[in-house]
């Protein structure tokens, strides 16, 4: 990867990780907007082995993620642009889980590294697709939940109105619920507040975005 390469790639996690790195004042939160797809992935026995994202970004952060780098002849970005940023991008979103929580009943999901990860352009957004497998499948029966959200609020998430949660060959009965909260109000804390939340905070918690998966 060129010097160059690596500067632009690391403006898209500058943008993304900017609420640890510097002051912000609190009517501009949320900074980032992502419109989200989900899809729970089942192995053969019917466990639940891994989750699949797709984050579509707005198009002022898609925009400002891409600037400087030279479109193609049809107006589309080659693999020596998506992919760099695509790399940079997940493996530094590790200290921050992905932004995404799973628990069933009795314990809480420990997920892997990222796997097929990329990013793709079209309409001027940047979509990013990944895959988080379980460090270890669990069994579907009862009720797994998923939330995704930034504890410091830097990134506002929301489903897609169009098939937001999808089950990939999970075990027969199995149904999902989809809950999104109000989006967290601006003007209301303080620029210190904000400046002080980390991966560890749990501000973001309460606007966490909802699956709840229910198999008999």
């Amino acid at each position: 990867m060129t010097p160059r390469t690596v500067t632009v790639a690391l403006s898209l996690v500058t943008a993304l990780l900017f609420a640890a790195l510097a002051p912000r004042p609190a009517q501009a939160h949320p900074h980032v907007w992502v419109t989200m797809k989900s899809e729970l992935v089942y192995d053969a026995s019917g466990r639940l082995a891994g989750v699949k994202q797709i984050w579509t970004f707005d198009d002022a952060f898609s925009a400002f993620a891409l600037q400087g780098m030279e479109k193609q002849k049809d107006g589309s970005y080659g693999d020596d642009v998506l992919k760099p940023l695509a790399e940079v991008n997940v493996t530094s979103l590790k200290e921050y889980n992905y932004f995404v929580v799973g628990k069933t009943a009795t314990a809480k999901l420990a997920f892997k590294d990222p796997v097929d990860y990329f990013l793709t352009y079209e309409n001027e957004l940047l979509t990013l697709h990944f895959t988080l497998p379980l460090e270890k499948p669990v069994a579907a029966k009862g009720t797994t939940s998923l939330e995704i959200y930034d504890p410091t609020a830097f990134v506002s998430f929301s489903f897609n109105e169009k098939d937001p949660v999808k089950l990939v060959s999970p075990p027969a009965g199995c149904t999902q619920e989809v809950i999104s909260p109000e989006p967290p109000a601006s003007g209301t804390l303080n620029e210190a507040f904000f400046s002080n939340l980390t991966s560890a905070s749990t501000y973001g918690a309460q606007f966490a975005d909802k699956i709840t998966v229910k198999c008999p």
